[in-house]
């Protein structure tokens, strides 16, 4: 489970920033906590991120799947550190040192994780873990490359790991492939942080693969479309990896020279049909079985994202969705929100979504106050900020709908009222 991630200088984000699924003491919506002996106050299920466009709702999510990839993959050596990307409108962050920490509860155990990067190197970097709620030092790291271990076993291994890291990677991710256990653990629950953003045929394909190897997961996306009232009773489909030479016939000759001249040689082949359940006399399985590329938008949208929901639900873990409800109904969305305050959500799977689908701000049967959040771009500095709508003076009974419209919680665009077109 997440518990918190925190960030300090990225992108638009100038100034320490946490994103928390850690409960405050509200009395609200029981059914939406996760409970767990580390945190007492309970871990949120969910959280949904608010706010104008430009605001930095996807970069914090960037910046999060910038963290998960850090601490799994090494960098190459002698190379800059590619996701160095400080706050670029002040003179005293535009080379300061990004920071970025997280907390997580890997098997009923509080680990958490701090980093430090410049451009070049890493700058410090820790991991301490808590079993028996007692604060426990796995390594630790400073700009010089100097580590400290823990005592015991801890330490076992850990010091020729730490000779093999380069100034530019993680120490975390080079001892999760030497098999440090502690560090092993951590990469594997990282991995089990879904983060759905960007090219939708990335996504897609992502699920058609899926399907491929798990029948099951395959007859629940049916299901699950089928719930969400598509009338689709079948789904079938496979990826290839091709030769762009293969695709003369699909793709233009400026297309294929592009590809070829920026060393890209290989494209993915979609094949996916979705056979329609209607009860018309005389038509075929064929007539009724539809390519991909023909379906409305909102349908390929949620079979794309319905198959990476469903591995999470099952599994465990955390899925991070941008943009999310872009295509689809509001009734569609709400049912994917309520799926991770239902019973199905047996093994503690956690949703974070940005989204401009104010229906969804719902307190009354989605959402506590703390599981809303805003973000909102300072009009001088430039710099965003995130905050939340327990952060508010405000009833429970009030409908954060109706603040939000009127600009009370300051994460809407203010459009002003001038000509577009000189006269």
């Amino acid at each position: 489970m997440l518990v918190d991630f925190t960030v300090e200088n990225y992108g638009p984000f100038k100034d320490k920033t946490t994103l928390s699924f850690q409960a405050t003491g509200l009395s609200e919506h029981e059914e939406n906590l996760l409970h767990t002996d580390s945190v007492k106050e309970g871990i949120l299920n969910s959280l949904a991120i608010f706010g104008a466009n430009a605001s930095g709702k996807s970069y914090i999510l960037h910046a999060l799947n910038t963290l998960i990839t850090m601490m799994r993959f090494p960098s190459p050596a002698n190379l800059n550190i590619i996701y160095y990307a400080p706050f670029r409108l002040s003179p005293q962050t535009k080379g300061a040192p990004t920071r970025m920490s997280v907390r997580l509860i890997v098997g009923g155990i509080l680990f958490d994780y701090s980093l430090v990067f410049g451009p070049k190197s890493i700058i410090s970097e820790s991991l301490h873990y808590y079993p028996n709620r007692q604060r426990v030092k796995v390594f630790s790291r400073d700009g010089n490359n100097s580590y400290t271990f823990g005592s015991g076993n801890i330490a076992t291994g850990q010091k020729p790991i730490s000779k093999m890291v380069a100034p530019n990677s993680t120490y975390v991710s080079v001892a999760a492939q030497f098999n440090n256990k502690i560090c092993l653990d951590v990469n594997r629950a990282l991995s089990s942080i879904l983060i759905l953003s960007g090219n939708t045929d990335n996504i897609l394909n992502q699920t058609i693969r899926m399907m491929g190897t798990d029948e099951k997961l395959r007859q629940d996306l049916i299901r699950a479309l089928g719930v969400a009232d598509f009338c689709i009773s079948d789904v079938e489909g496979h990826v290839k990896t091709k030769d762009v030479m293969d695709m003369k016939d699909v793709f233009p000759p400026q297309i294929i020279g592009l590809m070829m001249a920026t060393g890209n040689q290989k494209v993915d082949e979609t094949i996916l049909n979705l056979k329609h359940d209607v009860m018309t006399k005389g038509l075929s399985d064929e007539d009724k079985t539809f390519p991909h590329f023909i379906e409305s938008n909102g349908t390929i949208m949620t079979l794309s994202i319905m198959g990476p929901i469903i591995k999470v639900l099952r599994n465990g873990g955390v899925i991070v969705i941008d943009e999310f409800g872009s295509f689809l109904h509001h009734e569609i969305s709400r049912w994917i929100v309520k799926l991770f305050k239902s019973p199905e959500n047996k093994n503690n799977a956690q949703l974070i979504v940005n989204t401009h689908d104010q229906l969804l701000m719902d307190t009354e049967e989605l959402f506590r106050r703390d599981q809303i959040c805003f973000t909102r771009k300072d009009r001088e500095t430039g710099a965003s900020e995130l905050y939340y709508l327990s952060d508010f003076n405000i009833r429970k009974s009030f409908d954060p709908r109706k603040g939000y419209e009127l600009g009370r919680f300051d994460a809407i665009p203010f459009i002003k009222e001038d000509s577009l077109l000189d006269e």
